[in-house]
Order: C-alpha cells, then sequence, then structure tokens
C-alpha cells in the first residue's frame, strides 16, 4: 500500500497462474461489478482498510488513502474487469471484491489524480498484467475469500478479454504491508519496488 502522510505501496510480480475458471461454488458466487455497487464497494473498502490495517498504518495514513488510494475505480468496472464475490443466496452482499486492469493503474480510486491515473492499455507480449484492489469485508476475513477472489482474477487475466487484450502470461500487484506475507505464500515475490504516495491530508 502506500502512505497517506505517505502510503507505503510493496509492488510484488508472479510468473506462474493458476486456472480458476468457475464463476460458481457450492457457497459463494463471483459476478462482475455494476455501477450501482459502487456505493457498497466503498463501504467495503472503508470497513477492510480500517479492520484488517490496523497495526500497519497510522489513523492519519488510513485516513488520507481511503477514497483517494483506495475506492472504487470505475474504469475497472466500465471494462468488465472488477468482480465481486458474495454468498450464493445473497447476491446483493459483498464477501471480497478484487480486479485484474489490463491498463497502466497500479492502484487509485476515481478521485485520484495522475499519475496514479494510466489509462493506456498493457502489451500482453511484454507487460504483467496487474491483480488490483482486493478487499475482503471484515466479516468474511480469514476464510480464504480474498485468496479465492485473486485465484479468480489471475485466471482471467490469463484468458484477457475478447475483442479488447488478449490473455497475460505474467502478473504484478501493489500489495498493502499487511499483505505481502500472504502473496509470497501465494507464489508472488517482491520486485524491489516500492511506491510512496502523498495523500490529500498530508
Amino acid at each position: 500500500m502506500v502512505r497517506a502522510a505517505s502510503e507505503k505501496a510493496i509492488n510484488m510480480v508472479i510468473a506462474p497462474m493458476v486456472n480458476a475458471t468457475n464463476t460458481r461454488t457450492h457457497k459463494y458466487t463471483f459476478r462482475p461489478a455494476t455501477p450501482e455497487d459502487i456505493p457498497d464497494l466503498q463501504q467495503t473498502v472503508t470497513d477492510s482498510l480500517r479492520a484488517l490495517e490496523k497495526g500497519c498504518y497510522t489513523e492519519a495514513e488510513l485516513v488520507g488513502s481511503i477514497g483517494h488510494l483506495f475506492g472504487p475505480d470505475s474504469v475497472l468496472i466500465h471494462d468488465q474487469i472488477y468482480f465481486i464475490l458474495n454468498p450464493t443466496s445473497q447476491p446483493n452482499v459483498i464477501c471480497a471484491c478484487g480486479g485484474w486492469p489490463f491498463r497502466q493503474t497500479l492502484y487509485g480510486s476515481d478521485t485520484a489524480l495522475p499519475p496514479l491515473h494510466m489509462p493506456q492499455k498493457r502489451n500482453p507480449s511484454t507487460d504483467r498484467a496487474s491483480i488490483r484492489a482486493i478487499f475482503t469485508s471484515p466479516a468474511f476475513a480469514r476464510r480464504g475469500l480474498g485468496t479465492m477472489m485473486m485465484r479468480y482474477c489471475e485466471a482471467r487475466a490469463r484468458e484477457g478479454k475478447a475483442g479488447v487484450v488478449s490473455g497475460f502470461a505474467r502478473l504484478e500487484m501493489g500489495a498493502t504491508l499487511s499483505r505481502v506475507a500472504l502473496y509470497e505464500r501465494c507464489g508472488y515475490v517482491r520486485s524491489g519496488r516500492e511506491d510512496i504516495v502523498r495523500c490529500g491530508n498530508g
């Protein structure tokens, strides 16, 4: 992530990709996010950061990052590459969310300014796809749902998007400090890049 007085993000990369094609399990269902989901997505992101990032970031850093660095990005939703994981019996409940942008942007919400927003497309033959903005609702934390969302996004990135971009063989992501160890266990390694981004609260 990034520090909001100065928020820090760890860039991580992975080469192998896991095939996870199912959009449904016996308990949970994946679906593309829609513009109507944006208020609930913002709440999920806010709740996730406040509950699961304690101890890694100060209150000022969390306040500065929520809604600026971390929040819904309508470009991902428009591109139909941002997803919601919900209980099969409760389609309006967000358990986890995440996406795989084929654009250059690595993180940042709708309110983020350049250089965070980079709408240019990545080149699958030379670039990595980005696994981005994976958040788990605290009510559903520590059940493996964030990892499930990550693997689902990896599989979608490998497939690409018909008529828009072909599939990617390699991935990267920007990780919040609390999630580096998890992503390392999932096969990602630190790229050596660490981003410091100043937010609106200084």
